[in-house]
């Protein structure tokens, strides 16, 4: 399953941040997947679900999984805009020759940590 093997993945990444700041536990994760990430949001759901069911750090946390629209900047006139329609158009221009700048990929954007004391003086 590509989702749990993305989850697995982010789990890995989440530890480090999390080791890094001596976290006693993970809050949140917020994620993207946009709409061509070939991610599913509710798969992933389900596979960090399972994943994390008895995960010392991530065993609490919270998945939020954002969907942005899918973004754009046009080569021609340079214009950024969000796509509104299947048509890989510039809506200033209408030129084709467009790049994805958001939305092709799934990644991680912040994660909360709960941070115990500090060490006794």
């Amino acid at each position: 399953m590509h989702e749990e093997s993305l989850v697995r993945s982010l789990i890995r990444q989440v530890e480090q941040i999390a080791e890094q700041h001596h976290a006693v536990f993970v809050r949140e994760i917020r994620t993207e997947a946009g709409p061509l990430s070939g991610v599913e949001p509710v798969l992933v759901q389900s596979a960090f679900q399972r994943i994390t069911s008895d995960h010392v750090l991530c065993g609490r946390a919270v998945l939020l999984i954002d969907e942005p629209g899918l973004h754009g900047e046009c080569g021609p006139c340079g214009k950024s805009f969000v796509l509104q329609t299947a048509e890989f158009l510039c809506p200033h221009c209408q030129s084709g020759q467009i790049r994805i700048t958001r939305g092709d990929d799934f990644r991680l954007i912040d994660v909360v940590l709960e941070t115990g004391p500090g060490p006794q003086l």
